[in-house]
């Protein structure tokens, strides 16, 4: 699959560009040619292409290459666009340091929610996940905050049809029980992972949604059950849910979009 999905066009024009971007005064054809070890005929193939689309500039008929102001344009979108991440740190930062809890952030990728960022506590007894850990929809306090937004249709495929994983005695393993605890979660606004995954372990978690109003990830808060008291429960929530809130606004105003579960979020996305 990976050699039938390889161009090596786009490998040579990549070269290029690269080598472009190596020099600072430009370089002749016989130069590019030599360093990315081609014919003169390709390398001038593929100049004249990125030329003609406004990629590589030509001092003159016989002149030297350089890269054209329209290829540091791309580099500098890439640099100044807006992440899911990086607009919800501050909140993040925020929610963690007014809680003293660790705090994390999921996206809807694939068929799931995938943990992207997280900001750990300060306290000895605390909660560490990794980056990219998969939250399972019926388990963890982000994948049901996402799982609850969900039409029935893609909730139901995500869920699939065969056993639901079990990670400790608390966890749901009835897709009746699950769609039930979904139906919670939409009417209170956030939710509840009480030692579902982690015996010890509770986690809080709110929705955040897209410019399109779409569900796109989660953000949660975890602690040990020793520090969740029904009285401190309400703060938690009642948090989680304003800095939540605040993501979304902040989403809406940047347009980010999510694109849909089996694309990776690019240019005016979430992620």
């Amino acid at each position: 699959m990976a050699a039938r999905n390889h161009i090596d066009l786009v490998v040579k024009t990549m070269k290029v560009l690269e080598t472009l971007a190596a020099s600072d005064s430009g370089l002749s054809l016989r130069d590019v040619a030599a360093r990315v070890d081609m014919v003169k005929s390709s390398v001038f193939r593929i100049l004249f292409t990125l030329r003609e689309t406004g990629y590589v500039e030509q001092a003159g008929a016989a002149g030297t290459y350089r890269l054209a102001m329209k290829t540091a344009q791309l580099a500098q979108r890439a640099v100044h666009r807006p992440t899911l991440a990086a607009i919800a740190r501050p909140h993040l930062e925020g929610l963690r340091n007014a809680l003293g809890e660790s705090v994390w952030l999921g996206v809807r990728r694939g068929d799931g929610v995938t943990l992207i960022d997280g900001l750990e506590s300060a306290q000895a007894l605390r909660l560490s996940f990794d980056l990219g850990d998969n939250c399972p929809l019926h388990a963890t306090a982000l994948g049901k905050a996402v799982g609850a937004y969900l039409p029935p249709e893609e909730l139901d495929a995500t869920l699939g049809s065969g056993r639901l994983r079990r990670f400790t005695p608390h966890t749901l393993l009835s897709r009746t029980a699950v769609r039930n605890e979904l139906a919670k979660v939409r009417a209170a606004g956030y939710s509840i992972n009480d030692e579902e995954t982690v015996i010890g372990a509770v986690l809080v978690g709110a929705p955040l949604f897209d410019a399109r109003k779409t569900v796109c990830g989660s953000i949660s808060i975890s602690l040990p059950k020793a520090r969740f008291s029904p009285e401190r429960r309400k703060r938690i929530a009642a948090s989680v849910v304003a800095a939540a809130d605040a993501i979304c606004r902040d989403l809406a105003r940047s347009g980010l979009v999510w694109h849909g579960p089996n694309r990776r979020q690019t240019a005016a996305s979430v992620e």
